[in-house]
């Protein structure tokens, strides 16, 4: 069967699906980027390369897909990733006659809905930020986000400032200093399983990511000695399985899915969106825990899901080590070199050689394996700094 892949950035389910157990599949992907290693796992296009175009828009995705559609690039399922959870007209019209794996546009829509979700949350004892939905004065006393509506990855969250009314599409939420965090997990429409726990790498100086932006995991999600260990986890995992249960039951989420919250001192869960799709974390339960996520994916919407038994949630006693990744992003305008051969130090998203990376855009992904998370950590800022010693500032 052919296999259309389409997000903002695509390689991590594309590598998945690549090495999936699951068989009868031809992969097409289109992304933003279409990097250059992205074409060991499928055929690849590119928005920016081959369409021209400068944004990640619906309108270039569906001008994309009607080019490629008339050029004889046929496909008979599709799935999506990231950026498409705020294009639910797209997704209608990449679903249209096909087998869609992945939620349909009413599911995304309802998830995507924060003043519902966060009352059907609240009405199980979950709690979120103090969020104000439609405010658009100046904020009230206190630390406050402006977070746009069409949320993804922390993009274009800025604080508030104390005399600047909220821009129209964005709501007003209370800055908490907590930890960001992550669960992902498989849902058939009724219930779920939760595939892993991860610490989400947001806004850090050392990969050159603007606050709040995204820039990484690492998995498994520990905890430090004042977080009391074991009491605080499994208060943590309860509340993770309340959201997931509920959500999927609510709004009848399909498929491979994630949602990201804030982990408090005192091991309580400040919910903050769904991400009703593929998400980046999800390619480290793969190199940490063995899982299939793709078969997993696929197998969600033939009603199927894993015994909870098989899967790492039931086993807090994994002893194995940590995997991490991280999103170095440009730290000023620069000119790769020869990139070919950073596949093989474990580097991922690759731009081509001799390819101008503008300050701020993302250059690669570099993965790392340590005994410990701090260990992780400073593994990736190894990777970076080896990236970094092979390309070239621009002036």
């Amino acid at each position: 069967m052919n296999l259309l892949i389409v997000g903002f950035s695509t390689r991590g389910l594309a590598e998945c699906a690549a090495l999936s157990h699951s068989s009868g599949y031809s992969v097409t992907a289109l992304d933003y980027f279409g990097d250059m290693d992205q074409g060991r796992w499928s055929k690849s296009y590119s928005l920016r390369r081959d369409f021209q175009s400068s944004t990640f828009s619906a309108e270039a995705l569906i001008g994309a897909l009607d080019r490629l559609e008339a050029t004889g690039i046929k496909y008979e399922a599709v799935a999506y990733t990231s950026g498409m959870e705020n294009r639910p007209d797209v997704i209608r019209h990449i679903a249209n006659n096909k087998r869609l794996l992945g939620n349909p546009a009413p599911v995304v829509e309802a998830v995507r809905d924060f003043k519902n979700v966060h009352r059907v949350l609240q009405s199980i004892g979950i709690n979120y930020p103090r969020t104000l939905h439609s405010w658009r004065s100046p904020p009230p006393p206190g630390d406050w986000l402006c977070k746009p509506i069409d949320s993804g990855g922390g993009d274009r969250i800025i604080r508030a400032l104390p005399d600047a009314p909220v821009p129209d599409r964005y709501m007003l939420q209370e800055f908490c200093q907590a930890r960001p965090a992550s669960v992902a997990f498989v849902a058939n429409g009724r219930d779920a399983r939760i595939l892993g726990l991860s610490e989400q790498l947001c806004g850090l100086e050392q990969f050159a990511a603007k606050p709040f932006l995204y820039c990484g995991n690492i998995v498994p999600l520990t905890f430090s000695p004042k977080d009391s260990g074991i009491s605080h986890g499994e208060q943590m995992l309860l509340k993770a399985r309340k959201m997931v249960t509920m959500l999927t039951r609510q709004c009848g989420l399909m498929g491979v899915n994630g949602i990201d919250f804030l982990l408090t001192d005192e091991g309580d869960v400040l919910f903050l969106e769904v991400n009703p799709r593929y998400s980046a974390s999800m390619e480290l339960y793969l190199k940490a825990y063995g899982l299939d996520v793709f078969r997993l994916h696929v197998e969600a919407f033939q009603g199927k899901l894993p015994n909870r038994h098989s899967l790492p949630e039931e086993n807090p006693g994994y002893k194995g080590p940590c995997w991490g990744k991280a999103i170095v992003y440009a730290p000023w305008d620069l000119l790769t070199e020869d990139t070919k051969t950073w596949f093989a130090r474990g580097i991922r998203d690759i731009p081509y050689p001799n390819e101008e990376i503008p300050a701020g855009a993302p250059l690669c992904t570099v993965f790392a394996e340590a005994e410990s998370r701090n260990g992780c950590l400073d593994a990736l800022e190894e990777k970076r700094d080896w990236v970094l010693k092979n390309v070239s500032r621009v002036r």
